[in-house]
């Protein structure tokens, strides 16, 4: 247990260490076909401002997956029919608020808060299957989502996207690294993603 939580703190320092410039995965790119952040507007903006722009665009990308199709997001044929095809797993620290996405495709993307992700790609494709299909062993334990507020500092949120709407589970994040939560296996299949997204990350650096 132990191991995992060190590894979590890693990931959150590389999640919010992320460029806002967003990228998405060499390794084995997909089209991207669901909205996507405003562009920057000329000029010059102090840092601040910059920052604040990013952080808005990114929880309106969020929020936009929150209430898509499978098909807005890319998804056709079985993966677009399946009952389960998406879910978020989201934490909150005193620096902002990490989104990990997954959808049944295999497409992992990161957010923070403050702006800075990875968006799209295959980079954790297997590994993002696996918490897509956790997730709908979860799913009676859930409740329909109407609106999707960030979790506090300190709390966890898990939504799941269905045919029939979004699911929602919160906890506290200390009852969850206890490893007691009933929720705690989906917890470690969206650590397995966001594990595979931080070594996708680091090859992808010029030596």
């Amino acid at each position: 247990m132990k191991k995992r939580i060190t590894l979590l703190t890693v990931l959150f320092i590389f999640a919010f260490g992320c460029s806002p410039q967003i990228w998405a995965s060499a390794q084995g790119q997909k089209p991207e076909s669901r909205a996507t952040p405003a562009a920057p507007v000329s000029g010059a903006k102090p840092a601040d401002a910059e920052t604040s722009a990013q952080a808005r665009a990114m929880k309106g990308l969020r929020d936009k997956l929150l209430t898509s199709s499978p098909q807005e997001v890319g998804l056709s044929g079985e993966d677009a029919e399946a009952k389960v095809w998406g879910v978020l797993m989201e934490v909150a620290l005193p620096d902002g608020v990490i989104t990990l996405f997954s959808v049944r495709d295999g497409t992992a993307s990161l957010y923070t808060s403050k702006g800075g992700g990875i968006l799209g790609g295959y980079a954790a494709r297997n590994e993002a299957k696996r918490f897509v299909t956790e997730a709908e062993k979860h799913l009676a334990s859930m409740k329909a989502a109407q609106s999707f507020p960030y979790p506090e500092i300190g709390r966890m949120k898990f939504y799941v996207l269905t045919r029939d709407g979004v699911y929602g589970a919160e906890t506290d994040e200390k009852e969850m690294l206890s490893g007691r939560h009933a929720l705690f296996p989906l917890f470690l299949a969206g650590n397995e993603v966001l594990t595979a997204l931080r070594t996708a990350s680091e090859r992808a650096k010029p030596d």
